[in-house]
């Protein structure tokens, strides 16, 4: 699973989500999602406007981590 570590970068600059919206043109609803970790895309675009914005690479925003999710189980039709 890929975690984004926005909150911990922010947080480590000191900066809040307002300050970043300002800095890198990235709409607020798209850096909410980042920071708590709600995304499932990551656009190109996005991405390299927030490491533009906090002189980061790509690297620092993103992260793999081996924990399994839990498996939703559906129904089967008969």
């Amino acid at each position: 699973m890929i975690v984004c570590k926005l909150a911990e970068i922010l947080n480590k600059k000191s900066w809040s989500i307002y300050r970043l919206r300002k800095e890198s043109g990235v709409s607020y609803p798209t850096l909410l999602g980042l920071y708590h970790n709600r995304s499932r895309m990551y656009r190109a675009d996005v991405l390299d406007k927030l490491c533009g914005a906090l002189r980061c690479q790509v690297s620092d925003l993103l992260n793999w981590s081996a924990t399994t999710r839990k498996k939703v189980v559906g129904r089967t039709g008969s």
